[in-house]
């Protein structure tokens, strides 16, 4: 062959192995192998949630008392109470507890809290007085409303008759209220609180008394006290105060008017100089609307009652319902500090739709520093208002 002829086989050979080799698989008769298929990757499991773990005890007491702190003592109270639950004899959670419900003025279950305080394993001794001081108090609050509810002036006394129903609370709760105070004063013999409310819970023996004898004798017991509670306290203490802590005359009533002053023998304003009011706001009848007329049925503007119960409000400063247009009598409880301002009032007696601008009035009074035997006092005592409409305006 020549030379020319065999270099072009061998490059058509070459060519043609190339192509068989460029094929696809089933040109050459040989099987197709697909390729090989990666699986997709598995979605990452989600971490499972851990169970939440219900607050500690002292985390709930934390809780309760920052909204104490924020005047929201209701849920103040939830928070130290389900840390109770927990920790029954937790004296921390007790002692919150306790002052918590006295100021929700939930008297009895602030006692309860006092009490198991004081009793429990260990306790400190200052802890134990401060507990059965407290739980007096609890009884006297109790004592003091249902005294001012039915005080009046009858045989040139102020007296108060109580009813069948509520004359055990009130003797049962003298009684026990001096108890407790003889408790906290046999560990503690120089608790001015507890003298002051001894004090208290003789005067009001001396409003309930069933004779003018037993009440002078009542009252002795009460200045006696008096005396005692202004000898232990500090000067200090003296200042405006809205509660019970510093020495306090306990008088039955206020005069609403200034020419009624001295008209009534009280036992106690006999005692105190000063006291005397230096500014009266009389109370404004609330305003009244006319029911609105409609073919609504529901409609709470009519009745001031919302279907399920709740009150309708009939704009700023009306009331929450439509005012009865007749008479009413409202007690309020004033608390006057030693320079003279009324710093706590308390509802004791009277319709519901006029408690609103009696306590506004109450509240908006001044009076001369009190004085018992030439040291200051605070003074507590009742006003009350006899509202009509046209009064106050």
């Amino acid at each position: 062959m020549k030379p020319g002829l065999r270099s072009f086989s061998t490059l058509l050979v070459l060519l043609l192995a190339g192509a068989l080799t460029a094929m696809p698989a089933q040109q050459t008769g040989k099987p197709s192998v697909a390729p090989k298929k990666t699986a997709p990757p598995l979605p990452a499991t989600a971490p499972k949630p851990t169970p939440t773990q219900p607050p500690t005890p002292a985390e709930l007491i934390v809780q309760g008392k920052a909204l104490y702190r924020s005047a929201k003592y209701k849920p103040a109270l939830a928070k130290f109470e389900e840390a109770l639950k927990q920790a029954p004899e937790h004296d921390e959670g007790l002692g919150l507890a306790a002052i918590t419900a006295y100021r929700l003025d939930l008297q009895t279950q602030a006692r309860d809290y006092f009490l198991k305080r004081a009793q429990l394993p260990k306790q400190k001794e200052s802890v134990k007085a401060f507990c059965y001081y407290r739980a007096s108090l609890s009884y006297w609050r109790i004592v003091h409303d249902l005294v001012a509810k039915y005080c009046e002036y009858r045989d040139d006394r102020f007296v108060a008759v109580i009813p069948d129903k509520d004359e055990l609370d009130v003797r049962y709760g003298i009684d026990n209220g001096l108890d407790y105070i003889d408790r906290a004063l046999s560990i503690s013999k120089n608790l001015a609180e507890a003298y002051n409310i001894r004090n208290l819970l003789h005067s009001e023996a001396a409003l309930v008394a069933p004779t003018p004898e037993k009440a002078e004798e009542e009252r002795a017991k009460a200045n006696e006290a008096l005396r005692k509670a202004i000898e232990l306290t500090k000067p200090a203490a003296t200042m405006d105060k809205a509660d019970f802590t510093a020495p306090t005359l306990r008088v039955a009533e206020i005069p609403t008017k200034k020419e009624d002053e001295g008209k009534y023998q009280d036992l106690a304003m006999k005692l105190v100089e000063g006291a005397r009011p230096i500014k009266r706001v009389q109370p404004v009848f609330p305003s009244t609307r006319t029911p609105r007329s409609g073919k609504d049925p529901n409609d709470p503007s009519a009745t001031g009652v919302t279907s399920d119960g709740g009150a309708y409000s009939l704009g700023s400063g009306r009331g929450a319902l439509t005012a009865a247009y007749a008479p009413g009598k409202v007690k309020i409880e004033v608390l006057i500090s030693t320079t003279g301002e009324v710093v706590f009032t308390h509802v004791v007696d009277g319709r519901s739709d006029l408690r609103g601008v009696a306590v506004l009035s109450a509240r908006s009074w001044k009076f001369e520093p009190a004085r018992f035997e030439g040291k200051p006092v605070q003074v507590s005592g009742v006003i009350s208002f006899n509202l009509k409409p046209g009064s106050g305006q």
